[in-house]
């Protein structure tokens, strides 16, 4: 008995017409490299997004704090006002290593007071930023 062979009796790995299917080492390479690429991108705009937001966060507290000693101006004699400065948290409580430093000065132009108030942070340890405040009062 004489059989023929056709291609349907080969193995499929021995019929030239047959291809697996599946990725080349080249493509997978490729295909790693744009995943990555397009993570790293990701990944960026995260870092840019939170920076951003504790620029916000900062500058809100900054204002705040910058607002709230100006108003304890408004209490106080302006003769009893004399330059100086603090460190103080988020809160306004006094703090050594508070993040926020408030310098104010006073001067006198007549019976005019010109106050400067001023709220500075440094961002990332070497980003100084700062908030400044001011008010002219007579006696």
């Amino acid at each position: 008995m004489n059989r023929r062979v056709t291609d349907a009796n080969l193995h499929p790995s021995d019929n030239p017409h047959y291809s697996q299917g599946g990725f080349t080492m080249s493509e997978l390479l490729i295909a790693m490299t744009v995943a990555i690429i397009g993570v790293s991108g990701i990944l960026s705009v995260q870092l840019t997004a939170f920076r951003a937001t504790s620029y916000s966060r900062h500058a809100l507290e900054a204002a705040v704090l910058g607002e709230d000693k100006m108003e304890s101006f408004r209490t106080i004699p302006l003769d009893e006002i004399e330059d100086n400065s603090e460190r103080v948290n988020a809160r306004g409580r006094p703090e050594p290593d508070g993040i926020f430093t408030r310098t104010w000065t006073i001067a006198w132009n007549g019976d005019r007071a010109l106050l400067t108030l001023t709220v500075s942070w440094v961002e990332r340890g070497d980003e100084p930023h700062a908030l400044v405040f001011t008010t002219e009062r007579t006696l």
